[in-house]
C-alpha cells in the first residue's frame, strides 16, 4: 500500500497536492558524521531535530533490489540512452560497494523493476508527462526528479527517476548516480561549498562520480552491515 511520497527536483512535496519547499539544507563548514547523515536522512540541520521520519527499503528487499528502464521513446536521443546504460551500471557498482547491507542489479526482462528510471522526451524546465505516475506526471523536471513510495511501516515501496533528454553527456553519470543514491531514502541534499564536488548530495556540484567518504558512511549507517 502506497501511502506516502516524495518527490526531488528543486521541489519538495509530501503527495501530488502538498505545497513546495526547497530539497536542500544551507550548512558551512565540514559536519560530523552524525550531523551529515542526520540531514541527508531526516532532514535535519546540525544539532536540530529531524523535519522528516527516515524511510528506507526493507532488510529482505535491500539485499536485492532490482534497477530498470521503463519503455524508452523513439524521440529519446540514442546516444543519452547509451550514457544512461553505462551510467546506472555505474551508480549500482559503487551503492554495492559502499559496505552497506544493500545490493542492487539490473532488473531481469519482463521483471518489474523496484527502481524504474524513465527517459522522457521532455527538457529541463519542461512539464513531465507520458509516464502515467499520478504525482509525477506533471511536474516540471530539472535535471532529474526521483519520486519515491514508501508503506505505513515506512519501508520504501518503489522509486522512479525521470531524466530529461537534453543533459550535457558529462553531467549524466554524477546526475544519475546521486539520484539512485537518493532513492535509498537519502533524500535531502546539503548547500555547503565543504562539500562540492566531494559528495553526490552537494547542490551546487555536479561532477561528482564516486560516493565522497560520508556519503558512503551515510548508506552504511541507513542500511547497517550484517554481523558475519
Amino acid at each position: 500500500m502506497k501511502l506516502g511520497a516524495l518527490l526531488l527536483a528543486g521541489l519538495l512535496g509530501f503527495g501530488a497536492a502538498a505545497a513546495a519547499e526547497d530539497d536542500f539544507l544551507v550548512t558551512s563548514g565540514k559536519l560530523s558524521s552524525e550531523d551529515f547523515y542526520r540531514l541527508v536522512s531526516c532532514r535535519a540541520l546540525p544539532g536540530g531535530p529531524c523535519t522528516v521520519d527516515p524511510v528506507r527499503w526493507s532488510p529482505s528487499r535491500a539485499q536485492d533490489l532490482a534497477v530498470g528502464f521503463a519503455p524508452v521513446p523513439s524521440t529519446y536521443p540514442p546516444q543519452m540512452i547509451r550514457r544512461m546504460s553505462g551510467a546506472v551500471d555505474h551508480a549500482i557498482a559503487e551503492i554495492n560497494a559502499a559496505g552497506a547491507a544493500l545490493q542492487l542489479r539490473r532488473a531481469r526482462k519482463g521483471e518489474p523493476p523496484d527502481i524504474t528510471f524513465h527517459l522522457a522526451p521532455v527538457r529541463e524546465g519542461d512539464s513531465i508527462e507520458g509516464t502515467g505516475l499520478a504525482g509525477v506526471d506533471g511536474q516540471v523536471i530539472g535535471a532529474a526528479l526521483v519520486t519515491i513510495w514508501w508503506d505505513e511501516g515506512e519501508d520504501l515501496a518503489e522509486a522512479v527517476i525521470v531524466m530529461a533528454a537534453n543533459l550535457p553527456l558529462s553531467d549524466v553519470g554524477p546526475v544519475v548516480l546521486e539520484e539512485l543514491t537518493q532513492a535509498m531514502g537519502l533524500m535531502t541534499d546539503i548547500r555547503n561549498p565543504a562539500y562540492d564536488g566531494i559528495s553526490v548530495f552537494s547542490e551546487d556540484s555536479n561532477s561528482v562520480t564516486r560516493l565522497g567518504p560520508q556519503d558512503r558512511e551515510a548508506l552504511r549507517r541507513h542500511y547497517p552491515p550484517q554481523d558475519p
